[in-house]
């Protein structure tokens, strides 16, 4: 089941997007946004991008006149996680909150909305990581009991970017829910220190505060879920394998006192590397309701010594030592470190940048830059700063072995209006000179060299050979700390993924500026976009209307297509039979055998045998005692591949066509006919016009139309045919050679001739001899074998 929460996250999730700048509370005239302060994100960086979550951010409105407008905090209920890629470059012209806000990612349900039910907005904490993956650990959550159940102590979430180890295959980068801390470890903790050892698979968190009780604890507390008690604790996280991370909490030992918003470094020195803790403070004030220390006379007086006596722990040893230091600054907290190593590793320079004393934030905040060089474990400050440039609350990285990133942080709460960071929410920092530097370029880079300032205390070179191998002042404290220092630590370990390439940002490189109003009347401003969602609708509009138009002759096209002329020519066919075009007419089998030609073709058609069943359907004329029937269909349509209608055969081949004279038209001749085989065979139907015909056709006079009568049924019947004679033969030779055309065509066979009875059926005839041979005559028509 899941909790209601959950439920209202997701649900939340559907109705809030997040804004691309400023998260929220957008003024109506504001045209762009800047981060003005951002206090105590949690970073880390993995390979070439740093991740950085939670936090408090002010934006800085730019408004249409040019104007800023007030700075807004609208806090990031979203729960979103921004990143800075190491590839993108920037000048003091560069939107840099465009830049962080390029790749940003979200921890809400679904990849948007509202997180508080499920992964809350933290204030400190850490992100603890190795090259691969990083886990939320500790900090301040929003509480909010009426919106959301309050986290779990064992309730974590990591975020994998790469796999390693054994091969994954259903590996997806993505955040991951872990409810699996031991009882020993507990996630309510805050402003401890952190530091991140890829090269070993581990990471740390260092002392910090709870609660009185140990519960759970909120930005907005109150006596029971304020962050007042020093943990006294090391917290260790193995990252060796993926997916079996393993946690455990180590209690500090008494000569180590715990603190609040002290900086914890990795150095590589020994076998596993140290860890040295830098600043901090006892009673801070963010501690309280008040923004007032608890007991701000002790911490004045325990503070400093956080600086003055350096704790430091051998990871491969398990063992805490304090080497005394002199000359350092004072106290600090909310600053932050990185350590960078000579070439030769004869020096390991942690350096320290700005933060304040932890007890009054209304007092000027600290913009100077500290080395601590060890083994000689001295303070030597390279950089002074201003009062205007100061900043606390911030992360630091080192993106080449000869730079500093300093990313957030926040000024000092001095009278009534909140100051802006300047420069921005992103400053670099070389560590060779010891100089601020006002752009970042991710192919312009060097080895580190150690500063001049710093050479001058230890001795060597900007490539190392220092001379100073330990501490100056009163030698080791304990002599087992000097052979973690003569233990070289395996550099071929440490995994470097610079140099970045440069890429180009989709985001505008330059910094949005107001722009001024215009004086000049012109048209309101929403007019161009109302004008061209206007013109887009009309546009799609026509493309729908031309796509139907197209779609509809095309189909219109098709169907006129259809009507082949094939389906014409059966109409035609059934028409001249006298029958509807749904009967099929019946063809006949001739056994007349004539001399055969040479350019004769076979046609086999079904023998037909008269009858009077009484299956046929009577046909229906429209006069009575004729032959003429209502025709289904009376288009005027030619017969396929001859150029002529029914019309047209009609007049020129049937001498009972109403009004027929035989002058002028030619007349066909009987075409020679032989039966080859036991196949019964016809000559094929061929339009002859030629007027050669002429004499032989009207030698031919047709006879007058007889009235209907039972001999008209009887002429159906076949009637014996004559004994062929010499004679004959000599006559159907004679016949043939007249039925032929100069080009030697053939003609069709003609309507009964003078042999012939006069009235019969001019498609079967039968002669008056005595013989009982019988003479079939083939239609004029030439049928198809699918007519039959």
């Amino acid at each position: 089941m899941f909790s209601k929460a959950t439920t209202r996250a997701a649900l939340l999730a559907l109705l809030l997007q997040p804004i691309q700048a400023q998260f929220s509370n957008w003024a109506d005239d504001q045209i762009n946004t800047t981060i003005c302060i951002w206090t105590e994100p949690r970073a880390a960086l993995i390979r070439n991008k740093i991740y950085l979550d939670g936090g408090n951010i002010n934006w800085l409105p730019g408004l249409k006149d040019g104007s800023n407008g007030p700075v807004v905090s609208s806090g990031n209920f979203q729960g979103i996680l921004l990143t800075y890629n190491l590839s993108y470059a920037f000048t003091p012209e560069t939107n840099v909150t465009g830049l962080l806000l390029q790749d940003k990612l979200s921890k809400a349900l679904g990849g948007l909305g509202q997180t508080n039910g499920d992964s809350p907005n933290y204030v400190d904490g850490a992100l603890l990581a190795n090259d691969d993956e990083f886990f939320f650990y500790g900090g301040l959550p929003l509480g909010d009991r009426l919106q959301y159940a309050a986290p779990a102590k064992d309730d974590l979430l990591v975020y994998q970017v790469y796999q390693y180890g054994a091969e994954k295959p259903l590996f997806e980068p993505g955040f991951h829910r872990l409810d699996n801390l031991p009882n020993s470890v507990s996630q309510f903790v805050t402003y401890g220190g952190a530091a991140n050892a890829p090269s070993e698979n581990l990471a740390w968190y260092f002392s910090g505060s709870t609660s009185q009780s140990g519960g759970a604890i909120f930005q907005n507390f109150n006596d029971t879920t304020r962050p007042s008690r020093i943990a006294n604790s090391l917290i260790t996280l193995d990252m060796t394998t993926q997916g079996a991370e393993k946690w455990s909490n180590k209690s500090l030992p008494s000569t180590i006192k715990g603190r609040a918003s002290s900086e914890l470094v990795w150095v590589p020195v020994g076998a596993k590397g140290i860890l040295v803790a830098l600043g901090g403070v006892v009673f801070p004030e963010y501690a309280n309701a008040t923004r007032e220390s608890q007991d701000a006379k002790a911490s004045e007086s325990q503070s400093p010594a956080f600086m003055r006596a350096i704790d430091v722990y051998d990871v491969a040893g398990n063992k805490w030592y304090t080497q005394p230091t002199k000359d350092g600054p004072g106290t600090r907290a909310r600053g932050c470190a990185v350590v960078a190593t000579a070439s030769d590793s004869s020096s390991f320079n942690i350096y320290y940048y700005g933060g304040y004393d932890g007890i009054d934030p209304t007092k000027p905040f600290h913009d100077d830059v500290w080395v601590l060089s060890l083994p000689s474990f001295t303070w030597t400050q390279i950089n002074n700063g201003t009062e205007s440039h100061a900043r606390a609350g911030h992360k630091c990285f080192t993106p080449y072995p000869d730079q500093m990133m300093i990313i957030g942080g926040y000024t000092p709460a001095s009278g009534t209006t909140l100051k802006c960071l300047e420069d921005g929410p992103i400053v670099m920092f070389n560590l060779t000179s010891g100089e601020w530097m006002d752009s970042y370029d991710p192919t312009v880079y060097g080895d580190y060299g150690v500063p001049e300032k710093v050479q001058a205390v230890i001795g060597g070179t900007a490539s190392g050979g220092a001379t100073a191998t330990k501490p100056a002042a009163s030698g080791w404290a304990d002599p087992d700390l000097g052979k973690v220092f003569d233990t070289s630590y395996d550099q071929k370990k440490i995994t470097t993924y610079w140099p970045y390439p440069a890429i180009e940002s989709a985001h505008p490189p330059a910094q949005p500026s107001p722009t001024p109003p215009s004086k000049s009347g012109g048209l309101p401003s929403w007019v161009g976009p109302v004008l061209g969602v206007i013109l887009g609708l009309i546009a799609l509009t026509c493309i729908i209307v031309l796509f139907c138009l197209w779609r509809r002759r095309k189909n219109i096209g098709n169907r006129s297509s259809t009507n082949t002329s094939d389906e014409a020519g059966h109409r035609i066919l059934s028409w001249i039979r006298g029958q509807p075009a749904t009967n099929k007419a019946p063809t006949e089998t001739t056994t007349e055998v004539t001399p055969g030609s040479p350019e004769m073709r076979e046609y086999v058609y079904p023998s037909f045998t008269p009858s009077n069943s009484a299956s046929v359907p009577p046909e229906h004329h429209e006069m009575a005692d004729t032959q003429l029937v209502e025709l289904p269909d009376t288009t005027r349509v030619e017969l396929q591949d001859t150029g002529l209608s029914p019309m047209d055969i009609r007049e020129r081949y049937s001498h009972w066509f109403p009004g027929r004279t035989d002058d002028g038209l030619p007349s066909p001749t009987r075409s020679s006919l032989q039966s080859t085989s036991a196949r019964n065979t016809v000559s094929p139907i061929k339009d002859r016009n030629s007027d050669s015909h002429t004499a032989i056709s009207s030698a031919l006079p047709s006879p007058p139309l007889p009235e209907a009568g039972e001999n008209d049924e009887k002429s159906l019947l076949p009637t014996p045919e004559p004994a062929t004679t010499p004679a004959a033969e000599k006559k159907a030779e004679s016949t043939d050679e007249s039925a032929r055309s100069p080009e030697g065509h053939e003609f069709v066979v003609s309507p009964p001739t003078a042999e012939e009875k006069p009235g019969d059926d001019y498609l079967t005839v039968k002669k008056t001899s005595s013989s009982s041979s019988p003479t079939t005559r083939k239609s004029v028509f030439k049928e198809q074998h699918d007519d039959t």
